[in-house]
């Protein structure tokens, strides 16, 4: 016999009867809406999430949504899931979109010349992350604040969430940045982002796995796109860790690799301005 695929569980265990029921029903995304609303579109990426992303959107507060005026639409950027993950999602009112690199940088990069609306949330799919205040988040985008983090490491940490050497690391890792680009951040691994839909089109992203957030990052601060924060809940992950230590060593190299690249880009005299006011932060 033939090697077998991963089996996952049936989607029987995610009953329409256990479902909570939207009492406003969502507004498909491309759909006519009235002017007057805000539009957006909430990016879940996911690689065999299927028990995390029934909780992550489960747990989207709709009706508070469109009692804000927000015409929203929710979309799984899927990485080829073996499991059950696009079945769960689309059960639940989710577009699909099955990216073709690997990573999820590189399904992040794909989606994001094809969003319409104005503005845009990204949140991972594994219920780490609280998607009850993405009204919050996106309440505090603007003009003067295209661009807002939810800072796990300005907020609270569940039990058993990160490790001490994880928020070690990533403390170490947002010092590391706010120095490299002389921007302030305090949690460079969030993976919870509020986004105007201009700016974030306007980013020369390169990022193709994990190193996303931090790419981001750096493009906001090479761009002087500004990012505001909020503190946030961090809660313990849904299903089996994909993020290893090593992956804090890659994305340090992968910011340096754009902070030297940056300064390598412009004129000769500027570039050596660059480097100098670099080391001398």
């Amino acid at each position: 016999m033939g090697a077998r695929g991963p089996i996952g569980p049936s989607i029987e265990r995610f009953p329409l009867s256990s479902l909570p029921v939207d009492p406003v029903p969502q507004v498909p995304w491309g759909d006519v809406v009235n002017p007057a609303l805000t539009s957006l579109s909430i990016l879940l990426p996911a690689l065999n999430e299927e028990h995390g992303v029934a909780a992550v959107l489960n747990r989207i507060p709709r009706l508070t949504l469109q009692q804000k005026g927000y015409a929203y639409s929710v979309h799984l950027l899927d990485g080829r899931s073996t499991d059950q993950t696009r079945a769960v999602a689309k059960r639940l009112g989710a577009e699909i979109f099955v990216q073709t690199g690997n990573g999820k940088g590189s399904a992040f990069r794909e989606f994001v010349p094809t969003i319409r609306d104005q503005f845009a949330v990204l949140l991972d799919s594994d219920g780490t992350y609280p998607p009850e205040i993405i009204p919050e988040l996106v309440g505090k985008l603007g003009p003067e604040t295209p661009v807002v983090l939810g800072s796990r490491l300005r907020g609270s940490i569940e039990d058993g969430a990160m490790s001490l050497a994880n928020r070690i690391g990533n403390r170490l890792l947002s010092g590391f940045a706010s120095f490299l680009f002389a921007t302030p951040i305090s949690d460079v691994c969030s993976g919870m982002w509020g986004f105007a839909s201009d700016r974030l089109k306007s980013l020369d992203l390169t990022a193709t796995g994990f190193e996303l957030e931090a790419d981001i990052f750096a493009e906001c601060a090479l761009k002087g796109i500004p990012i505001a924060e909020i503190p946030i809940r961090y809660d313990r992950r849904i299903g089996r860790p994909k993020l290893r230590l090593h992956e804090g060593l890659r994305i340090a190299l992968a910011l340096l690799k754009k902070r030297l690249r940056s300064a390598a880009d412009v004129p000769t005299n500027e570039s050596k301005s660059s480097i100098g006011r670099l080391f001398a932060n």
